[in-house]
């Protein structure tokens, strides 16, 4: 697959230095705080062992974020194009691995942390081997595998690879790559003592054109985020979708970053951060989030180990702030979201009119639920944000519905609370929160000052809806009216004549219920039907144990039991009084018994439940539909 472009799957926060501005979104505001946080950071010095380095400006600082799923998040000087150096390493090593498979590459290279500076002249004395492919010995020992026929062949090779990972054609600085090759004497006398150890076996002069050559390639933080990117997806570039590298050479790719990658500091780094990670002398830092992100850094002062000092920084806060510790619990973030829909598509089980339907289709775009699923942690979370954010701006209120969510991470948590920071965008409602321990946190955040009208709690995401629904059918004046009381007001009844109706008055039985009170029960014998004339009842499923389920709520002019004209059998749903309710209860027998001078009362009633259950299976239909 070519590079392709990056297009629409770009969000570009560039304001630097103005910090956090009105329209971005909760990632880019923690970054744009967290630049602001560190720009401050004065201390560490410039390379200067390498001239053209010494050029770089102390100041320039950007960070990106490059997501699995092809999302990018930049702030600062992002977009600023300097020379890849040591962060070159983890890329060649895979194309060595990719090109002769581990077993050979581990022949020539080890992969054994040093605890000696990146440019040591040393090797194993065991196997005469450079320690590793993350310090330069065990790079330049790499570049040996991977040259061509000819030195310019193997660099375009070589500039070809790394552009794949990166999503778009990178170039060589030819300046760097002059300034590097006439300075570079300690890696001269490195690669002399692997050639006199008999570790590599070509010109010395071909194999650092090339390694000096992989460390010139120019790129960006933005490059070097998405080539991270590429690697926490397994080899996947996420904005091109080609296959640069196996999962297995990620695999080995990421475990020599994880002991190796930040030179001496690797094991510090490891503790702290827990991300594989590599560092190189112009200022760069890139670092791996498997399967959710990539991040990179570009500031150039340096400590004196020779990583960025506000890299190393920004990473560390990063990580801790959101609980992306490679040891911390992870989950696949891009399945998090289960199924999403609007009130406009499915609406709650309130069994409404026609006239509070059509209402509900034309306002229900304001209230939508996103059906959550697994682990949320911060790549979770990330992704339920954005698709927030993707929302038409008519959603006022978004509901999560965390049935079928295990757990809540410290990172995906973190998030979540930005929601309060930032201060705008749809009131959040999380649903099904409430005892269950593993949500805990979540219940407590909705408690949390600044909460109020952003983060609510509610108890399912039905109960949320029918309020939703209840509101705008209130609103447009469409709701039905609470006190039909009158038989031929009632929709059962509606295709009787008035003698018809003046019959059905004459075997009519007006039942009153307190609230919570049971109406029918499950397993009981249907003899009769009854009629809703005021208030809401719930229609329930038993589950066992005196738990129940409500599948349904119907109001005036709703039938319950209507079963027991059709088969008489025993009840299957239990029905209770929300509130006070007042019914009209009719017996199977009575109207049996008065078919004799009304021969077609039974037929206009049946007429009418199959046109009350047709309606509710398009419903029903259009609502599975909606859910697919």
């Amino acid at each position: 697959m070519g590079l392709g472009r990056l297009g629409d799957k770009i969000l570009d926060t560039r304001a630097a230095a103005a910090g956090p501005a009105a329209g971005l979104g909760i990632v880019e505001t923690y970054l744009a705080r967290l630049h602001e946080d560190l720009s401050g950071l004065g201390s560490g010095e410039v390379a200067t062992y390498i001239p053209e380095l010494g050029r770089a400006d102390p100041e320039l600082f950007g960070i990106c974020i490059a997501t699995t799923d092809g999302q990018l998040y930049t702030i600062g000087d992002a977009d600023h194009e300097v020379t890849i150096q040591s962060v070159s390493k983890p890329f060649m090593y895979a194309a060595a691995l990719e090109t002769h498979g581990r077993d050979r590459v581990l022949d020539q290279v080890g992969v054994e942390p040093t605890g000696e500076t990146f440019n040591a002249i040393v090797l194993d004395e065991d196997t005469n081997r450079p320690f590793n492919p993350m310090v330069n010995a065990g790079a330049i020992a790499t570049a040996e595998l991977m040259c061509g026929p000819d030195p310019a062949s193997a660099a375009e090779e070589m500039r070809r690879y790394f552009s794949r990972f990166a999503g778009r054609e990178l170039s060589i600085d030819e300046a760097v790559f002059r300034s590097e090759h006439e300075t570079g004497h300690r890696n001269r006398a490195i690669t002399w003592l692997m050639l006199n150890s008999g570790m590599i076996e070509r010109d010395p002069d071909e194999v650092l054109d090339l390694y000096f050559r992989q460390c010139s390639v120019l790129v960006s933080a933005r490059d070097l985020a998405v080539m991270a990117a590429t690697l926490a997806a397994h080899g996947t570039n996420p904005m091109t979708g080609d296959q640069v590298a196996a999962p297995d050479t990620v695999r080995d790719v990421l475990s020599v970053m994880s002991s190796a990658g930040m030179y001496d500091y690797a094991g510090q780094w490891a503790f702290d951060v827990g991300l594989p990670a590599k560092s190189g002398v112009s200022g760069l830092v890139a670092a791996v989030v498997p399967g959710q992100l990539g991040i990179a850094v570009y500031a150039p002062r340096l400590d004196p180990v020779g990583n960025s000092v506000r890299g190393v920084e920004a990473c560390r806060r990063f990580a801790d702030r959101f609980g992306l510790h490679v040891f911390g619990e992870r989950s696949d973030p891009g399945q998090v979201i289960r199924r999403a829909y609007t009130a406009a598509q499915v609406q709650s089980r309130h069994v409404r009119d026609p006239r509070e339907v059509d209402v509900l289709r034309q306002e229900g775009g304001r209230f939508a639920v996103l059906e959550l699923q697994g682990m949320l942690s911060f790549g979770a979370v990330e992704r339920v944000l954005r698709r927030m954010r993707e929302m038409p701006d008519a959603v006022e209120t978004v509901a999560l519905d965390c049935r079928r969510v295990a757990m809540v991470d410290a990172g995906g948590l973190e998030l979540l609370r930005q929601i309060m920071t930032v201060g705008r965008g749809p009131r959040l409602l999380l649903a099904e929160v409430a005892h269950r321990p593993a949500l805990q946190p979540l219940a407590d955040l909705a408690a949390e000052p600044g909460a109020e009208g952003l983060v609510e709690l509610v108890g399912d995401v039905d109960g949320a809806l029918e309020a939703f629904e209840d509101a705008v059918i209130a609103e447009a004046g469409a709701q039905a009216d609470a006190g039909r009381f009158t038989l031929a007001e009632q929709d059962i009844f509606a295709r009787l004549d008035a003698d018809e109706i003046a019959a059905m008055e004459t075997v009519a039985a007006v039942l009153s219920y307190d609230p919570e009170q049971v109406i029918v029960q499950t397993g009981d014998e249907a003899q009769a039907f009854f009629v809703v004339a005021q208030g809401t009842v719930s229609i329930c499923v038993e589950l066992g144990e005196g738990r129940r389920r409500r599948v349904a709520s119907i109001g005036p002019g709703q039938v319950i039991g209507e079963m027991a004209l059709l088969d008489g059998g025993p009840r299957s749903a239990t029905a209770i009084a929300d509130g006070k309710v007042m019914c009209y209860a009719f017996t199977v027998a009575a109207i049996t018994e008065m078919s004799d001078r009304h021969p077609r009362i039974m037929e206009k009633i049946l007429g009418s439940i199959v046109h009350s259950l047709s309606l509710r299976l398009r419903r029903a239909n259009a609502e599975l539909q909606a859910l697919e």
